[in-house]
């Protein structure tokens, strides 16, 4: 029986989705659905689905096995909600949403409804991410920091505030799900952000700076600091973690340790296709393999939501999920 998908929202991160979907035997794309009608149109053409331009239509017209929800961090409204109560598996992009109240109704009626969840870290499923968790899961870290340095994306709503959330919600959130994939929950945040260089860019009003201090429940402190600033180039992304008499850095090229013969973090494996592991847990119905579903997708929202609370009151600020243990 093929797995009918629905997609809501049908940019470019969509239309990667598509593309992987398009090539399983089982899987068809049977609607999209996107506010402008012309894109819509477009997509749903070139996959033989029919379009929509409002989810309640689609979700009333079609009967869907799983559903994507691919939108703006504003545009969380009730898909996900109406979807799970008919059954549909949800795979949403990051933020899931763009407060924790909405962020927990949607998993309390995922919850409810006992369906299969994803969220779109795709960099958990990397061959490098699998080679550090696997190195780091029996060591006991002492510091993790990170850092996310690029310029600004065109998209208008993603520089103002009330939309996007700020780049630590909308784009670094990678970076904070990798720490968390890495050395377990944050338990407390303490944030300073400043807008020092692109105040003048029409229509901003995020910060283009941001520096955080994190503490995990583990005991291990870590930092994390992220600027929007470089729009001609020299932008970098890595992690590092301390340990006791080892460092070992962690990006795309895999896991380096030092000094050299400090630990062997072993082979970079394959790694695996979100979308490929998430149609597969549709088809057995065994969702081990989703490495980050819709709960652990907000443990990392709570953690960006946090430090934009701490930011805004200069107060150090604990995350809903230490709060509520």
């Amino acid at each position: 029986m093929a797995i009918k998908v629905g997609f809501v929202g049908a940019g470019g991160r969509a239309q990667n989705h598509m593309r992987v979907l398009n090539g399983m035997e089982d899987v068809e794309i049977v609607a999209i659905c996107d506010v402008n009608e012309t894109t819509a149109q477009d997509v749903a053409s070139e996959y033989g689905s029919k379009a929509y331009t409002d989810h309640h239509d689609m979700l009333d017209n079609e009967d869907l096995t799983a559903m994507y929800v691919v939108v703006p961090t504003f545009a969380h409204f009730d898909a996900e909600i109406l979807a799970a109560q008919k059954g549909i598996h949800l795979m949403l992009e990051k933020p899931v949403a763009p407060s924790m109240e909405k962020a927990l109704e949607i998993l309390e009626a995922t919850k409810k409804a006992g369906i299969l969840t994803s969220v779109g870290y795709q960099l958990r499923y990397s061959g490098w991410a699998q080679q550090g968790h696997q190195f780091l899961k029996d060591k006991t870290l002492a510091m993790v920091m990170t850092n996310r340095w690029g310029g600004l994306p065109g998209t208008p709503w993603w520089r103002v505030m009330a939309q996007s959330g700020g780049q630590l919600v909308e784009q670094t959130t990678h970076q904070i799900d990798l720490l968390r994939y890495f050395g377990g929950d944050v338990e407390e945040v303490h944030a300073y952000y400043a807008t020092q260089v692109l105040g003048d860019v029409e229509n901003l009003d995020i910060p283009d700076v941001y520096a955080v201090s994190m503490k995990f429940e583990s005991g291990a402190v870590g930092t994390l600091n992220s600027t929007c600033a470089l729009r001609e180039g020299g932008g970098a992304s890595n992690i590092d973690i301390i340990m006791r008499d080892m460092r070992a850095s962690i990006w795309t090229d895999g896991v380096t340790v030092l000094p050299n013969d400090a630990g062997d973090p072993g082979p970079v494996p394959e790694g695996e296709d979100i979308d490929e592991v998430f149609m597969d847990a549709i088809r057995t119905g065994d969702g081990s393999g989703i490495l980050s579903d819709l709960e652990e997708g907000i443990r990392s929202l709570d953690v960006s939501l946090a430090a934009n609370k701490s930011a805004e009151t200069g107060q150090p600020q604990r995350t809903y999920f230490s709060q509520n243990r």
